[in-house]
C-alpha cells in the first residue's frame, strides 16, 4: 500500500512539474484555426451578399448584420462554426478597438474630398463635438425621466455614460445609399464627417461620464473641474495634433520612396497603427481614434499628393479591400453579440425589451433636437441644409460598431454594477441591430418620399444624351460581331434582347416625357436635337463654366502626372476649380482665387537682400527658392491650362453666345496671370531661371521613367537593368529635391549654350553668334522696332517684358524669349512693332549671322521656322484653318514631330495628303485654288502644282485628325451631339418595326 501511495505521490510531482518551453495546448490551436476558418468564412458570405446587393439594392450593412444575429441565435446548433461564434462574441471589446476601428476612421478620413469636408468643417464640428456631448445628456436624460430606471438599475452619471455610447453613429449604410441616390457629395460629407469625428468624441464622453460614476460610487478617484478641463483638452486637441505631426512625417517618407507600392501602402498602414498606440498607450495618453482622424485629414488634404502617381492606384485599391473586410467582420461580430445577447442574457427583464422600443423612438426625438438646436449654426456655415435634408441628417443617425464596442467595454468594467454592465450591452447592441435593420432599409424610401435628390432638367439631358450614345455604342459592336465567323450562328434579336437594348429605349422615351413636362411642352419638343434647348442663359452660362472647371482640374492632375507640376501646385489649382464648381452662376473668378494665396513681393524682396548675410542667409535663400517657386508654378500651371482649355471651349455643343461670353471670362483671367508672371520674370529674373532649370530637370526625369516603364512592360529592356535603370533615376529625382541652385543671372554666352533653339550647333557656329551679340537696356513703354522698318537685329530677352504688336493683335515674351522668329522668315522687314512694359535688358543678335546659318543647318532653320508659327497663325488668323484653335505648346509639339520643311521651285508637283503650311511662294490644287504665303494647306487627295518657288510645311498626319483625339479624349467633339442622336434615332424606328413585326 505504502509503496502504491509512493508510486501515486511520484506521478503527483510528474503532473505538477512545468512544462516545455515550446509545449503548445493542441486544444487551443483548433480553436485558432476554427477561428481563422470562420472569419474566412465570414468574408466569404459577405461576399455573397454584396452579389445580392448589387442584384436588389438592399442595404449591405442590415444584412451583413442579420447574418451576424442568426449566426449568435443558433450558435448551439451550428457545430464548430458556432463555437467559433461564442468565442468571438466573447472577444474583449478593446481587441476590436485596437484591430478593426483605426482602419476604418483612417480609410474613411484618408478617402473624404478634403475640399468639401473643409468647407463642411463648421457644421462637422459643431455636431460632433457639442452635438454629440449635448446628445449624450439628451439620452440619459430620456433613461431616467422618461424610461424610469432607478438608481439601481443606473445613476444619472451612468445613464450620461450611455448616453456616451449610444451618441456615437455609424451611418454606413446611409451614405452608401445616398451616394448611390445621387445626393449631394456635401451633405455626404456631412454625415460623414459627423460620424468620422464623433467616433473619438463620444468616447472621450463616456471616459469622463464613467470616471464621474465611479467617483460618485465610491469606487475611483474624485474628479474636478480642472482634470475635466485638462482631460477634454488632451484628448480633444492634442489627439489630432498628433496625427497631424505623424502625418507630415509620414508625408516626408513617402515623398522619399519611388515606384514600390507595397512600401508606401504598408507605410500608411504601419503609421495609422503606430498613431493609435502611440496616442492612446505612450507619449500623451489622448484619444488614439482622434489621433487616426487627424492622420487620416491630413492625408486627404496633403499626402495624397505625396504618393507618386504611378502607385496611388494600388494603395486606394488596398485601403478599399480592407475597409470592406473590416467592415464586413465588424458588422458580423456587432450581429453575433446581439443574438448572444438575447439567449443567454439573465439580468435584463421583460420590461426593458419594451422600454427599448420606447427608447428607439426617443433616441430619434433626441437628435431630432440636438440638431434643432444647432440650426441656426448650421445654416450660416458650409453648404446650406434644406428642410428635406435635416430630416435625413435626423433619421440616418444609426448606431454601430463603436456604440457597441464601447457598450462591450462599459460591460467587462466589474467596478461598475451588474445590472447597469448588462443594460448598457442590451441598448448598445439592441439599437445597433434596430436602426440598421429599420433606418437603413427605410431610408430610401423617406429619401425619395421627400424628393430630396435634385435632378434637374440638364441632368437627365445629359443622362438622356448617355444612354442614346451607349445605345449606338452597343449596335456598332453588334455590327463588327457580325462580320466575324464565329459568331455567324448567334440569333441577333434575342442578343438585343439579352444587351437590355429596349428597356433602354423604354428609359429614354420616359426621361423624354419627364423633360418635356419639366420644361413644358410649349418651350421644347421632347426630341429636341439641342442638349441645351430650353434651359436659361444662366443655365447655360453655368454649364460652360462647369465645364471649363473640370477640364481644368483635369490637365491639372494631367500635368502632375507627368511631372509638369509640384504637389502643392495641383493641390491649389485643383482647390480653385472646386471652389468654382460651387459657384458656376458667378463669372470666372480662378486667378484672384489663386493670387490671395500668394505673399507681397515686398516679404520676398527683403530675403533676397539678406540672403547672402551669415546665419540667415541660408534660410532667406531657402524660402525665396521654395516660395517663389511655388509661386510661379501654380502661374505658369494655371497660364497653360487655361490656354489649352480655352481653345477647346470652341468645340462645347452648346449655344455659341454663351461660350464667347465664358471665353471672354476666362481670357481675362489669363490676362492677369500674364501680369503678375510678367512681374515676377522682371524682378526675381534669377530665381525663375533656377524655378525653370530644376522643372525641365523633373519633366524630363519623370518622362524617362514613364519610358522605361513602357519598354519594360513591351518585354524590350532586360529585368535587371529595368531596376537598376529604374534605381538610378529614382535617385536622381530624390536628389533633384534637394538640390541647391545657384541664383545669379547668367551671361549672354552662358545664356545662348543653354538657348534652346541654338541646342545642337557646333561651337564656331555659336561663337560668332556670341561675338555679334551685344546688351541693350530699355525703359518702359521703349519702341525696340516697328513694323515695315528694316530688319537688322533680333532679340533674346535677359530681363524685363517685351510685347510684339500686329494687326489683330499682340504677343507678350518675358524672360529667355528670342523676338522674334518672323523677323528671320520674312523679306527683310519687321512684321511686328516690339516695345518694353517695363525696364529691360536685352541681347542683340545679328540676324545676317543668323540667316546665313538658317541656309547653311537645316535642323536650325527648321527650328525657326516651326517656332515663327506661334506670330504667322496670329497675324494671318483667317488663313490658318485648325491652326488657329490648337494650344501653342501641343501645336509646336506636333510640327516637331510631324512635319518636314520642303523646299519647291516653279513648275514642280508636290503631295499634302494630310496638309501642310505655305511660308512663301504660291502653289495651286487640282481645282486651281490658289494658296499664297502664310497659308494652311489642307489634305489634298492629287498634288498640288508650284506656280512661285515655295517653301512650306508638309504634314505627315493631319492637325484634324490630331484635334479630334484632344477633343475625343475630352469628349468635347463638336459633331458627336447631332451624330449619336440620328443614329439613335435610326435604331430606335428599327427597334419599333421589329416589335410590331413580332407582335
Amino acid at each position: 500500500m505504502a509503496e502504491h501511495e509512493h508510486e501515486f505521490e511520484g506521478h503527483e510531482e510528474e503532473l505538477e512539474a512545468p512544462k516545455d518551453s515550446l509545449w503548445r495546448d493542441e486544444h487551443e490551436m483548433e480553436k485558432s484555426a476554427n477561428i481563422v476558418y470562420f472569419l474566412t468564412l465570414g468574408i466569404v458570405s459577405g461576399l455573397i451578399l454584396r452579389e445580392i446587393n448589387k442584384k436588389t439594392k438592399f442595404p449591405y450593412s442590415p444584412m451583413i448584420l442579420s447574418l451576424g444575429i442568426l449566426l449568435g441565435l443558433l450558435q448551439k446548433s451550428l457545430g464548430y462554426v458556432g463555437e467559433s461564434a461564442s468565442i468571438l462574441s466573447k472577444m474583449h471589446p478593446h481587441l476590436i478597438v485596437f484591430v478593426f476601428v483605426p482602419v476604418l476612421l483612417f480609410e474613411s478620413a484618408f478617402n473624404c474630398d478634403w475640399y468639401t469636408f473643409k468647407y463642411q468643417m463648421v457644421n462637422i464640428l459643431l455636431l460632433a463635438g457639442p452635438g454629440c456631448g449635448w446628445g449624450a445628456i439628451l439620452l440619459g436624460a430620456i433613461f431616467k425621466l422618461v424610461l424610469r430606471y432607478d438608481d439601481n438599475d443606473m445613476t444619472w452619471y451612468q445613464a450620461f455614460t450611455l448616453g456616451s455610447v449610444l451618441s456615437a453613429t455609424d451611418p454606413v449604410a446611409v451614405v452608401a445609399l445616398l451616394k448611390e441616390l445621387g445626393a449631394s457629395l456635401a451633405f455626404n460629407h456631412l454625415i460623414e464627417g459627423e460620424a468620422l469625428l464623433n467616433d473619438g468624441v463620444a468616447m472621450v464622453f463616456f471616459i469622463f461620464f464613467n470616471k464621474f460614476s465611479k467617483a460618485a460610487s465610491g469606487k475611483g478617484e474624485a474628479v474636478t473641474a480642472g482634470q475635466v478641463v485638462l482631460n477634454f483638452v488632451r484628448n480633444s486637441l492634442v489627439g489630432p495634433g498628433l496625427g497631424l505631426v505623424l502625418g507630415i512625417l509620414a508625408a516626408l517618407w513617402t515623398k522619399r520612396i519611388l515606384g514600390d507600392d507595397i512600401e508606401v501602402t504598408w507605410l500608411t498602414f504601419v503609421f495609422t497603427y503606430l498613431t493609435f498606440y502611440w496616442a492612446e498607450f505612450c507619449f500623451f495618453k489622448t484619444s488614439g481614434l482622434l489621433a487616426v482622424v487627424g492622420l487620416g485629414l491630413f492625408w486627404s488634404a496633403f499626402g495624397k499628393t505625396r504618393i507618386r502617381s504611378s502607385v496611388e492606384h494600388s494603395v486606394h485599391t488596398v485601403w478599399g479591400f480592407v475597409q470592406y473586410s473590416c467592415d464586413t467582420l465588424i458588422f458580423l461580430l456587432v450581429g453575433i453579440i446581439v443574438g448572444t445577447q438575447v439567449i443567454e442574457e439573465t439580468f435584463i427583464h421583460k420590461s426593458d425589451y419594451i422600454r427599448m422600443i420606447v427608447f428607439y423612438f426617443f433616441m430619434i426625438l433626441a437628435r431630432f433636437i440636438m440638431i434643432l438646436t444647432f440650426w441656426p449654426f448650421l445654416r450660416c456655415f458650409g453648404y446650406p441644409i434644406s428642410k428635406s435634408e435635416f430630416i435625413v441628417l435626423v433619421y440616418g443617425g444609426l448606431r454601430g460598431a463603436l456604440g457597441l464596442t464601447l457598450s462591450l467595454m462599459v460591460g467587462c468594467d466589474e467596478e461598475l454594477p451588474a445590472r447597469f454592465r448588462h443594460l448598457s450591452v442590451f441598448y448598445g447592441a439592441g439599437m445597433a441591430a434596430i436602426t440598421n435593420l429599420i433606418n437603413g432599409t427605410t431610408c430610401k424610401a423617406l429619401v425619395q418620399y421627400l424628393e430630396m435628390i435634385e435632378n434637374p432638367v440638364v441632368k437627365k439631358k445629359v443622362y438622356k444624351k448617355y444612354l442614346e450614345e451607349l445605345i449606338v455604342n452597343s449596335q456598332d459592336k453588334m455590327r463588327e460581331l457580325e462580320s466575324d465567323q464565329f459568331y455567324s450562328m448567334a440569333d441577333w434579336n434575342q442578343v438585343n434582347q439579352l444587351i437590355g437594348q429596349p428597356k433602354f429605349i423604354e428609359k429614354i422615351e420616359k426621361l423624354e416625357t419627364e423633360i418635356k413636362y419639366m420644361i413644358g411642352s410649349n418651350k421644347v419638343q421632347a426630341s429636341s436635337n439641342n442638349l441645351y434647348e430650353g434651359l436659361t442663359d444662366q443655365e447655360i452660362f453655368g454649364e460652360v463654366r462647369y465645364r471649363i472647371y473640370r477640364i481644368m482640374k483635369g490637365l491639372y492632375y494631367d500635368k502632375f502626372e507627368y511631372g509638369l507640376c509640384e504637389e502643392d501646385t495641383v493641390r491649389l489649382l485643383v482647390e480653385s476649380s472646386d471652389i468654382g464648381l460651387d459657384h458656376t452662376k458667378a463669372i470666372l473668378n480662378i486667378w484672384d482665387q489663386l493670387y490671395k494665396n500668394f505673399l507681397n513681393f515686398s516679404s520676398v524682396n527683403f530675403f533676397f537682400k539678406v540672403k547672402e548675410m551669415p546665419l540667415i542667409g541660408p534660410f532667406a535663400r531657402d524660402y525665396m527658392i521654395k516660395h517663389l517657386g511655388f509661386v510661379y508654378d501654380v502661374t505658369t500651371t494655371f497660364l497653360s491650362c487655361a490656354s489649352e482649355a480655352f481653345h477647346l471651349t470652341g468645340s462645347f455643343p452648346m449655344s455659341k453666345d454663351a461660350v464667347r461670353v465664358v471665353m471672354e471670362e476666362l481670357n481675362r483671367e489669363i490676362e492677369k496671370a500674364e501680369g503678375y508672371l510678367g512681374i515676377l520674370n522682371d524682378t526675381f529674373p534669377e530665381i525663375v531661371r533656377a524655378i525653370q532649370t530644376k522643372r525641365a530637370s523633373h519633366s524630363i526625369l519623370t518622362h524617362q521613367r514613364h519610358y522605361l516603364d513602357d519598354t519594360q512592360q513591351n518585354g524590350l529592356v532586360d529585368e535587371k537593368e529595368y531596376q537598376l535603370l529604374k534605381k538610378e533615376i529614382n535617385t536622381r529625382l530624390v536628389d533633384l529635391e534637394n538640390h541647391q541652385f545657384e541664383m545669379v543671372l547668367p551671361s549672354f554666352h552662358v545664356l545662348a549654350m543653354e538657348f534652346p533653339i541654338f541646342s545642337g550647333l557646333v561651337s564656331t557656329d555659336l561663337d560668332n553668334i556670341i561675338k555679334s551679340a551685344y546688351e541693350k537696356k530699355f525703359g518702359p513703354d521703349e519702341i525696340i522696332y516697328e513694323q515695315g522698318m528694316t530688319c537688322q537685329n533680333i532679340y533674346i530677352v535677359s530681363k524685363g517684358n517685351v510685347v510684339d504688336e500686329f494687326q489683330g493683335g499682340s504677343i507678350k515674351k518675358g524672360l529667355g524669349s528670342l523676338i522674334t522668329y518672323t523677323n528671320l522668315i520674312g523679306d527683310g522687314t519687321c512684321m511686328s512693332t516690339a516695345k518694353t512694359t517695363a525696364d529691360s535688358l536685352l541681347y542683340s543678335l545679328n540676324l545676317k549671322i543668323l540667316k546665313d546659318l538658317m541656309i547653311k543647318n537645316p535642323d536650325f532653320e527648321f527650328k525657326i521656322y516651326i517656332n515663327s508659327i506661334e506670330y504667322l497663325r496670329k497675324m494671318y488668323e483667317n488663313q490658318s484653318g485648325p491652326l488657329a484653335n490648337l494650344e501653342i505648346k501641343r501645336l509646336l509639339d506636333f510640327f516637331r514631330t510631324k512635319s518636314k520643311l520642303k523646299k519647291f521651285t516653279a513648275n514642280q508637283k508636290c503631295d499634302f495628303i494630310f496638309g501642310g503650311y505655305l511660308f512663301r511662294g504660291e502653289l495651286k490644287d487640282i481645282n486651281n485654288k490658289v494658296y499664297s504665303q502664310y497659308n494652311y494647306i489642307p489634305p489634298q487627295d492629287t498634288e498640288c502644282l508650284v506656280t512661285k518657288d515655295c517653301q512650306c510645311l508638309i504634314f505627315e498626319d493631319s492637325v484634324e485628325s490630331f484635334n479630334n483625339q484632344m477633343l475625343k479624349q475630352l469628349d468635347l467633339d463638336p459633331h458627336k451631339d447631332q451624330q449619336i442622336q440620328e443614329r439613335y434615332s435610326q435604331i430606335k424606328r428599327t427597334s419599333m418595326m421589329d416589335k410590331s413585326k413580332h407582335h
